[in-house]
């Protein structure tokens, strides 16, 4: 088999470890960490906190500025691992201060991961496999 389709047959085995029991949408996972955030038209990396994560891409709580469609580089570490992981992204939502966030998510923006390398791929999908092995995991 060639290393590109063993890495197509890796990929699609992770993407079935990480698959809702019900329904088949993609698992997101709890992961508080911090990030630094590299926006292609600001030359400061901002500091952020990663807050929930799956294979295609993840929740950062950030109270600068961003607007959907903002390209950037986020860079997180996993749990139990201090390689960090540097995917390109994209801001695919924002959400704004909330008047009342009593039951929401903190400020920030939802990302979409672009071009994520297999090696990214697969040790997202190992920290999700690793986290529901958890007892009283609550994956969202």
């Amino acid at each position: 088999m060639s290393s590109s389709a063993e890495s197509s047959a890796r990929r699609r085995a992770g993407e079935s470890a990480v698959q809702s029991a019900s329904g088949g949408g993609l698992l997101r996972i709890p992961c508080v960490r911090r990030c630094e955030l590299l926006f292609d038209d600001v030359p400061a990396a901002a500091e952020a906190f990663l807050v929930n994560l799956n294979v295609l891409g993840a929740y950062v709580a950030h109270e600068g500025p961003a607007r959907v469609g903002d390209l950037l580089t986020c860079r997180f570490t996993l749990p139990g691992n201090a390689i960090p992981l540097t995917p390109r992204a994209m801001v695919a939502w924002t959400n704004a201060l909330q008047q009342h966030p009593v039951h929401s998510l903190p400020p920030g923006f939802g990302l979409r991961f672009l071009r994520l390398s297999p090696e990214h791929h697969a040790r997202i999908a190992a920290a999700i496999r690793q986290y529901l092995r958890r007892p009283g995991a609550q994956p969202r």
